[in-house]
Order: C-alpha cells, then sequence, then structure tokens
C-alpha cells in the first residue's frame, strides 16, 4: 500500500480515524469474580483479560524472597486470536517474550517489598488481537493489578505510534503495523518516567523523537480512560456496599 491508502488526502486511515487519533479503549475491572483481581481491556479490535492471583504463599520455597514478593508474569493467546495459525514454538517463544516484557515492566513499579516472601501471579489472556497486544496487556494489567488491591508506585499507562510508508500515526492496527516501523512505550504518568519502550522494525534517527512524543501523548490519553476507569469501579464497589448512595 501506498501512503495514500494508509493516510487519505483528506487526512484519514483505512478505519475512519486521524493520523493522531487512539482507538476506542474500552475497560472493565473485576470482569472474573473469583480472580483477586481482574480487568478485560479493548483497544480497537484487540481484546485482552487479565487476572491476578496473590499475594499468597510462594509456591516453591527455594525461589521466594524474604525480603519482596515474587511477581510471575504468564501469556496466552486463543486459538486463532490472530487471525492465522502459527507453528507452537513460534507461539511459545513469542508468549514467553511478551510475558517478559509484561513482568519487568511492572517489577520496579510495583511495591513489592510490602510483601515479603509471597508470590504474584500475572495471567494475560489474549483473545482478539488486530496491534498494539503489547499496549493493552500492559493497560489490563494495570487495571487488574489496582483491582487486586496491590501497591503501586503509578499507572503504567501504554501507546504505540509509528511511521507508515512516511505517515505519523497513533495507536497501529495490525495491517498498519505490517507496513512501517512501530514504537510502544510505556509511562508512569505520575513521574512522566517511561516504564517501558519497545520500537519493531527500523526508525530513522530524524524520526525517533517525533515518533516517541507521539507515543507518549498517546500514553496520556489512555491514562485519562483508566483514571476514569478506576473512579468508576471505586464509586461501584462503595455503593454495592452501602457506603456511598446513588
Amino acid at each position: 500500500m501506498s501512503r495514500s491508502e494508509f493516510l487519505s488526502p483528506e487526512g484519514f486511515r483505512i478505519d475512519g480515524r486521524r493520523a493522531g487519533e487512539a482507538r476506542r479503549l474500552r475497560c472493565r475491572m473485576g470482569a472474573l469474580p473469583d480472580a483477586d483481581g481482574s480487568a478485560y481491556v479493548e483497544q480497537g479490535n484487540t481484546k485482552v483479560l487479565v487476572s491476578v492471583s496473590g499475594p499468597h504463599e510462594c509456591v516453591s520455597k527455594r525461589k521466594q524472597a524474604h525480603d519482596r514478593a515474587m511477581l510471575t508474569c504468564e501469556f496466552v493467546a486463543l486459538p486463532y486470536a490472530t487471525g492465522e495459525h502459527k507453528p507452537q514454538a513460534h507461539g511459545d517463544r513469542a508468549a514467553a517474550e511478551l510475558a517478559a516484557a509484561v513482568r519487568h515492566t511492572f517489577e520496579p513499579v510495583m511495591q513489592l517489598q510490602l510483601y515479603p516472601r509471597s508470590q504474584i501471579i500475572v495471567s494475560i489472556m489474549l483473545l482478539q488481537a488486530d496491534g498494539g497486544v503489547r499496549s493493552a496487556a500492559i493497560n489490563a494489567t494495570t487495571l487488574a493489578l489496582i483491582d487486586a488491591g496491590i501497591a503501586m508506585e503509578d499507572f503504567v499507562c501504554a501507546c504505540s505510534a509509528g511511521s507508515v510508508q512516511g505517515a505519523l500515526l497513533l495507536d497501529l492496527t495490525a495491517q498498519e503495523h505490517g507496513a512501517g516501523a512501530e514504537l510502544s512505550v510505556g509511562l508512569l504518568p505520575g513521574s512522566e518516567r517511561v516504564g517501558y519502550m519497545q520500537l519493531e522494525s527500523k526508525l530513522p534517527l530524524s524520526s525517533v523523537d517525533e515518533v516517541l512524543n507521539f507515543a507518549l501523548e498517546g500514553a496520556r490519553q489512555v491514562y485519562e480512560v483508566l483514571q476514569t476507569a478506576v473512579r468508576l469501579h471505586a464509586d461501584e464497589q462503595l455503593g454495592s456496599r452501602g457506603l456511598i448512595s446513588a
């Protein structure tokens, strides 16, 4: 596809969005009542469900730390979640890489020292993929950890931006991702620190700052949505316990 096919002369993308417009973000906390914490997130057509178990006694005494909790992250994609069947080895490798990325992102943010000799398990399930899977997983994990009452220093809010056939685009779909370079970031909005960053495909050095700033602005938009989801969920919880009136 040429640039004109990804971004029309009128400034619209294939799915009708403007270049700097993120996909619609839908969030639901407490999606799994039996989990210690959970969240369901849709970013466009990408759908992710995250559950949190713990903190509880560490299964492996050999691996437990006396001064902090051990964080374990798991990732699984439903069959054909990506719309295509991939060899098992490829799927296992991609799942392990995503799980490791989430763990490395959240370990510095979670106050694990408050839960010594315990374990916290984050389970991520990809229901449907259309680009931005890691961003959706990070955003859903943030909400699920908050739902579980796990102490964190800040939110982690993720979004991507990229250069597609010379056009700067925010929050890429799978089709756009396949045609250009994409940079994903996880922002800690309270401190404006970047807690996660991944560049897929090569990006000209002259474009890096512009793409990064574009992605960070998208992450700030995500923060507004996640904040609203947390407030609404808190109000629902308090209302269900009769602590606040409707």
